[in-house]
């Protein structure tokens, strides 16, 4: 323990050095050309989308805007020189599901406790982080991030069919509500609205063949403010984004006071968790073909610092985004300098354009939220997961029903309980002790029911644990041996005297099963049987010596010397 907090202290300087530069990586202007090109690149994109991801949140439009332009600040201190960070459509969802119970959206309370929420999670990263306990993020199944990424796809598309339809409704907690609630509205469609929604979609739709570089979502957002102005589109009962300040955010404290901290944290663990899987997953699959090496815990440090400054400066929760991130590739990025490129485009678009968002139809903004969310609805992966591994597909079904049933984030909790339930079963239940016989031909070890030729001899038991012993298992697998002892008596019609367990697949053990595993040699020497483990692992052995009073056991190091003992 000693050593792991010395090794952490004197680690932790490094992990706040932006990672270009302790890389030791000269910045040419070649770097900053390409930079520059790629910044621009996925501004154009990252504009409107944030915008609408903002909407998504419950959040005025420009707040999207304020949230992008901390990103830059993952790309420096994170591990990946390409992973674009900032609003995305699962982390912006699910600060909407974990908000709705305390304000109502858009208020200036619920803006309180986004900004309060982006301070939790980037501190979550960050502790994650400087600690190196970076593997915890693994914990979550993908199975579960799978069905949860479908559902909420799924969900966010339907919250967005009443502003497509010209409609307002009031969100709820339960997905079937809000539902209900559209279908009460539904004669007060407004035609010209859903039109533009329509004409929105099927040209971003379009845009999806072209290269990701094609500003489709640009384009839609451009045209539907020009034909809102010359139109006079809100005289036709087009709802408008209206007025969007022109200021950059201010530094303000993100903190609304100790019970909605406390209320929230739970929430907040939800987003850290789903949030770093999307972006580390992102950074991988990136690094696969660019080459990079990811730090996981230089990147939970990167997303906290980034996280931590749009709590500071009027953002909400970010992630990785895979669509900018592939774009930010595309164009050529080299350095983590092409995200502040993008974050200063960002700044200088909310201080001199934003007048013109005035005219930006509502319905502009739900179709791009519709079309960028759609491909992560993956029925297909669903099913196919299903018939690789039932227990998995079970989660990945399960979380997506119960997102729809219940609230979405308790999705992700009961996901994790089932996964893991099916994986303590799958240790106890679904681990196997095979009776092992000496196959003359190699002098090797092979289990009797798949190799004819494997010698048994009467009297003399040999069984293969393949797996490590610990609370869940422990019982299960003294029970095994008695069985396996049983089964050989039985077969043969003598006593056995010796048994030997093959420990290879054994590389832990802990108290419980200490305890369970001596209780079953003693009962063993009660019966006269001698015991024999052959190749123990040295930190197995090492545990059982300092438990002090493990009944005696011979070691074996190779076949012969068992051969040999038992007369095999």
């Amino acid at each position: 323990m000693t050593e792991y907090f010395s090794s952490l202290i004197a680690r932790t300087p490094s992990l706040f050095t932006p990672t270009f530069l302790r890389s030791g990586h000269q910045y040419s202007w070649e770097d900053f050309h390409a930079d520059c090109i790629a910044g621009m690149t996925v501004a154009v994109i990252q504009i409107p989308q944030s915008m609408a991801l903002a909407i998504i949140a419950g959040l005025p439009a420009v707040y999207g805007l304020y949230a992008s332009l901390p990103g830059f600040i993952a790309s420096l201190w994170g591990s990946s020189r390409h992973l674009s960070t900032g609003p995305v459509a699962i982390v912006s969802f699910l600060t909407l599901t974990s908000l709705l119970p305390f304000a109502e959206p858009g208020t200036t309370e619920y803006i309180q406790y986004a900004t309060m929420l982006a301070l939790m999670v980037g501190l979550i990263y960050l502790l994650l982080g400087v600690t190196r306990l970076g593997f915890i993020v693994h914990l979550v199944p993908h199975s579960v991030i799978v069905g949860f990424s479908s559902a909420a796809a799924s969900i966010i598309i339907l919250t967005q069919i009443p502003t497509l339809l010209g409609l307002r409704v009031q969100q709820h907690d339960l997905v079937f509500q809000n539902i209900l609630d559209t279908f009460v509205h539904i004669p007060g469609t407004s035609l010209i609205t859903l039109l533009v929604g329509i004409s929105a979609i099927a040209f971003l739709v379009l845009g999806k063949r072209l290269p990701r570089t094609f500003p489709a979502a640009l384009i839609v957002l451009v045209s539907g403010i020009m034909a809102s102005y010359f139109l006079q589109l809100e005289s036709w009962g087009v709802a408008l984004v209206k007025t969007i300040p022109s200021d950059l955010p201010t530094f303000t404290i993100p903190w609304s006071g100790a019970i909605p901290f406390f209320a929230l944290l739970p929430k907040a663990a939800i987003i850290a968790l789903v949030g770093f899987v999307e972006a580390y997953a992102i950074s991988k699959s990136v690094a696969e073909k660019t080459k990079q090496k990811i730090d996981v815990n230089q990147e939970l440090v990167g997303q906290g610092l980034a996280n931590i400054a749009a709590g500071f400066f009027r953002g909400y929760p970010m992630s990785g985004s895979f669509t900018r991130t592939a774009v930010n590739v595309e164009a050529g990025a080299h350095t983590g300098i092409a995200s502040l490129i993008t974050a200063l485009i960002t700044a200088l678009m909310i201080l001199f354009f934003t007048p013109l968002f005035y005219y930006l139809p509502r319905a502009v903004l739900g179709a791009i939220i519709v079309v960028s969310v759609f491909s992560l609805i993956n029925f297909s992966r669903l099913r196919s997961m299903y018939h690789v591994s039932k227990s998995d597909g079970i989660v990945a079904f399960l979380t997506f029903t119960i997102a729809f049933l219940f609230k979405p984030d308790d999705a992700i909790f009961v996901g994790v309980l089932v996964a893991l339930f099916f994986f303590i079963h799958q240790t106890v239940w679904g681990m196997k002790i095979v009776e092992m016989g000496v196959d003359e031909r190699w002098n090797v070890l092979r289990g009797i029911a798949v190799e004819p030729d494997a010698k048994v001899v009467p009297g003399v038991c040999i069984t293969r644990i393949g797996t490590s012993i610990y609370y869940a298992n422990a019982q299960r697998i003294a029970d095994v041996c008695e069985e396996a002892i049983g089964v050989h008596e039985e077969r043969e019609k003598t006593r056995v005297k010796h048994f030997a367990i093959d420990a290879s697949g054994m590389n832990y053990i802990d108290i419980t099963g200490l305890e369970i595993l001596a209780e079953l040699l003693r009962e063993l020497k009660h019966r006269h049987i001698q015991v024999y483990v052959l190749y123990l692992r040295k930190s197995v052995e090492d545990t059982l010596r300092r438990s002090g009073n493990f009944p005696a056991f011979v070691i074996l190091n190779n076949i012969e010397e068992m051969r040999r003992r038992c007369n095999v």
